[in-house]
């Protein structure tokens, strides 16, 4: 009788061991949702995100990522902090660094959770402006129409604090890639601002170059000296002459630079974004196909 008693409680911890390990199987394979901030779609970056998101949902890890789209850097920062975004790419590290520490654009707004997953590549904030302007450095901007990006976007954020800081007094036109090449165009603004690799112009302005020949042109010496004494973390970049392919006799100048990347948040789980890290590694050459700009740099 013992025995049988014995024989029994253990065919039911068999049945509880076995029943726990399929379910561990099961919630091992459920499928996770993630949201993805990116960029606007008429951005010559949205490519790297498309690409992203197809390296992580190809690769076997039961994850489904859906891009959104969205303003970029700081417009991704704060929908990350508020949930809406699982992780997000387009950001840099210097507005990152100012959402953990709650200064600058995100005065009072310091978040610790925000953390950094992965690179993609060191970019400027080119100032393009018509060949035939006379335009030569960012002074010569003021009592100009210039569109400086999109809102939400950190680049935009910080021309508009530039020309504060400077006083340069620029007429400023915020609008998206395509209205700002439109505005361009019809010679409505003289130029604009676009984040760019380091020795290339923006995918969607080399065409824009062939009919309306273009021009870049950076910040002075004391331009830098007075921005960095009210914006320290902001980053400038020696672009030599001749450097830009697309512009072999473009001077030397000095661009705002900024390293850029993805980030998520400590609420994501570990694994989770180890997962998407792995796929973006492993698939780093699918996604350099999609946009090459960030080929030779090591995520």
């Amino acid at each position: 009788m013992k025995n049988s008693r014995r024989n029994g409680l253990v065919f039911v911890l068999i049945l509880i061991l076995t029943g726990s390990l399929l379910m561990g199987n099961v919630l091992a394979q459920e499928t996770i949702y993630l949201n993805m901030g990116s960029t606007s779609s008429t951005s010559g970056l949205y490519a790297w995100c498309v690409g992203t998101a197809s390296v992580i949902n190809k690769a076997d890890n039961n994850i489904i990522t859906t891009v959104i789209e969205s303003g970029a850097a700081l417009d991704n920062l704060r929908r990350v902090k508020e949930g809406t975004f699982d992780f997000a790419l387009c950001v840099d590290s210097a507005s990152a660094m100012q959402l953990h520490k709650g200064i600058s654009n995100f005065e009072g707004e310091g978040w610790e959770p925000i953390r950094w997953l992965f690179l993609r590549n060191a970019i400027v904030n080119r100032l393009y402006v018509k060949a035939d302007s006379g335009i030569k450095t960012f002074k010569d901007l003021g009592g100009k129409k210039f569109c400086p990006g999109i809102p939400g976007a950190s680049g935009t954020t910080n021309f508009i604090n530039f020309d504060k800081v400077l006083g340069t007094g620029i007429d400023i036109v915020p609008a998206t890639l395509g209205d700002a090449i439109n505005l361009l165009s019809q010679g409505r603004i003289v130029g604009l601002q676009k984040s760019s690799g380091l020795t290339s112009l923006d995918a969607a302005l080399i065409e824009v170059n062939l009919k309306t020949p273009l021009a870049v042109i950076g910040y002075s010496e004391d331009d830098i000296e007075k921005i960095r004494a009210a914006y320290p973390y902001i980053l400038f970049f020696e672009t030599p002459a001749g450097s830009i392919v697309e512009l072999p006799d473009n001077p030397t100048i000095m661009e705002e630079g900024q390293v850029v990347g993805a980030v998520a948040s400590s609420n994501l789980p570990e694994e989770v974004g180890y997962e998407i890290v792995k796929a973006y590694v492993e698939g780093f050459d699918e996604v350099a196909a999609a946009y090459p700009g960030i080929v030779g740099w090591d995520p």
